[in-house]
C-alpha cells in the first residue's frame, strides 16, 4: 500500500513539475529573458507527455518567434551578427501549427500570438524572404521559405493574394530549371487552396491542355469561374472559350461568348480571348470579337495585330484544305481540282486581309516580331510592296 502511494506521490509530482515548468517559460517571456525562455521551453519538450499538448507547442511557437524578432533588430544594428537559430521562423511555424493540429479551437493564452496568428505572422515573414530571395536569384533559398509560406497563408481568405504569389514565383523557379513536374505541383498545390490569382489557372490550364487532359481543363475552369473575382474573371472566359470548342460543346460556348463579351473595353481580355479562338481555329467568332472591341479602341496594337493573326492563320488553315481536298477518295479528279482551287482562292482573299491589318498595325508598331513576320510572309507571297526594314 505504500508504495502504490508513493507512486501516485511521485507522479502527481512530475505532473506538478512539468506544468511548473511550462508556466515558468510564459514568466520568462513575460519578462523579455528570450534565452531562459528557449533552454525552458526545449527542456520541457523533451518530456513526451508535452509532445500531445497544445498549450506547450504554443508556448514553442511564441519563444522562436520572439528569437527570430530579436535576432532581426540584432542585424539592423550589426550585419555581421550571426544567429544561433537561423531556421527560429520555420521552429515557430511549426510549433503553431502542432498547436492547431491537437486543438483547432485553441484559444490563446494572455500575452501570447495566437496560434492561427502565429501561423500567418510566420508565412507572411517566409513570403517576404522567399521572395527577396526569388529577386537575387538564390532559387533555393527561395524554394525554402515560399514552399512553407505558402502553406502557411493558404488556409486564411484574407491572404489568398499571397499564396497564389508564391506558388507562382515556385512555378516559375521550375520553369527556369526546366522541372516541368515540379511546374504542375506548383500550379495544383495553388488551386488547390483555392487561390484567386487568375495567372495560376491560365497557366494550368495551358500546361494540361497542351497535354491534352481536357478533364483537367475543365476541373481547373470550374474553380477558376468561382474563385477569381469578377473584374479578372474575362480572362477565365478566354480558357473557356477554347475548351468548348475543342470540346464540341455549342450550347455553352454561346453562353460562354456572351460573357466574353462583356469585356469588349478590356483590350487585354479581347486579345487573349480572339488569341484562344484563332488557335482553336474559331476564326469567326474571333473576328465578330475583334470588330466589337475595335469600335472602342480603333488604334489599339494588340487588337488590330490580332485581327491580322486571325487572317493569317485562317489563310494557313484553307492551305492545308487545299492540299487535303487533292486526297479525298470520294470525289472525282476534276470535283479535288476544283474544291483544292476554291481553297485556294479563298486563302489568296485571307492573305490579303492578313497583310492589310499587319501593315496597319507596323505603322502602330515597328519592332513586334510576330506582327513583322506576317507583313513579310504575306507581303512576299502577294509580291506587295515591304518596308524597307523588312526586306
Amino acid at each position: 500500500m505504500k508504495k502504490l502511494f508513493l507512486a501516485a506521490l511521485v507522479s502527481i509530482l512530475a505532473i506538478s513539475l512539468n506544468a511548473q515548468n511550462v508556466n515558468d517559460v510564459w514568466l520568462l517571456l513575460q519578462n523579455n529573458n528570450v534565452a531562459g525562455a528557449q533552454k525552458k521551453i526545449e527542456e520541457c519538450m523533451a518530456v513526451s507527455s508535452y509532445q500531445n499538448d497544445a498549450t506547450a507547442w504554443l508556448y514553442r511557437g511564441n519563444v522562436y518567434l520572439r528569437i527570430y524578432d530579436r535576432d532581426n533588430e540584432r542585424v539592423k544594428k550589426n550585419p555581421e551578427y550571426v544567429t544561433r537559430f537561423p531556421d527560429a521562423i520555420f521552429t515557430a511555424y511549426e510549433s503553431f501549427y502542432k498547436a492547431m493540429e491537437i486543438n483547432p479551437k485553441m484559444e490563446t493564452i494572455n500575452g501570447l500570438v495566437s496560434p492561427k496568428d502565429g501561423q500567418l505572422t510566420c508565412g507572411s515573414e517566409m513570403y517576404t524572404i522567399g521572395y527577396n530571395a526569388y529577386v537575387a536569384k538564390d532559387f533555393a533559398k527561395a524554394k525554402k521559405y515560399l514552399s512553407v509560406a505558402a502553406k502557411a497563408l493558404g488556409s486564411d481568405e484574407g491572404m489568398k493574394e499571397y499564396t497564389g504569389y508564391a506558388y507562382y514565383f515556385i512555378y516559375m523557379i521550375a520553369r527556369s530549371e526546366n522541372d516541368a513536374e515540379a511546374q504542375k505541383k506548383a500550379l495544383d498545390d495553388a488551386i488547390a487552396v483555392n487561390t484567386d490569382n487568375d495567372v495560376i489557372y491560365r497557366l494550368a490550364y495551358d500546361l494540361y491542355n497542351r497535354a491534352q487532359d481536357t478533364v483537367r481543363c475543365g476541373e481547373i475552369l470550374k474553380s477558376a469561374k468561382k474563385y477569381v473575382s469578377k473584374e479578372k474573371k474575362g480572362n477565365i472566359y478566354a480558357l473557356e472559350l477554347s475548351y468548348l470548342i475543342a470540346t464540341g460543346d455549342s450550347v455553352q460556348l454561346e453562353k460562354c461568348f456572351k460573357n466574353v463579351k462583356k469585356y469588349t473595353n478590356d483590350t487585354i481580355v479581347m486579345a487573349d480571348c480572339a488569341n484562344y479562338l484563332v488557335n482553336a481555329k474559331g476564326f469567326d467568332k474571333a473576328k465578330e470579337l475583334l470588330d466589337s472591341a475595335l469600335v472602342s479602341h480603333p488604334d489599339c496594337f494588340s487588337l488590330n495585330s490580332m485581327v491580322a493573326y486571325c487572317y493569317f492563320m485562317q489563310a494557313s488553315e484553307l492551305g492545308t484544305l487545299s492540299s487535303k481536298a487533292m486526297t479525298r477518295q470520294d470525289l472525282s479528279f476534276n470535283e479535288k481540282l476544283a474544291l483544292s482551287d476554291q481553297y485556294k482562292a479563298d486563302q489568296t482573299k485571307m492573305m490579303e486581309e492578313a497583310y492589310k491589318w499587319a501593315i496597319k498595325s507596323y505603322e502602330m508598331n515597328k519592332t513586334d516580331h510576330t506582327n513583322n513576320s506576317i507583313l513579310k510572309q504575306t507581303g512576299t507571297q502577294l509580291k506587295k510592296d515591304l518596308p524597307a526594314e523588312l526586306q
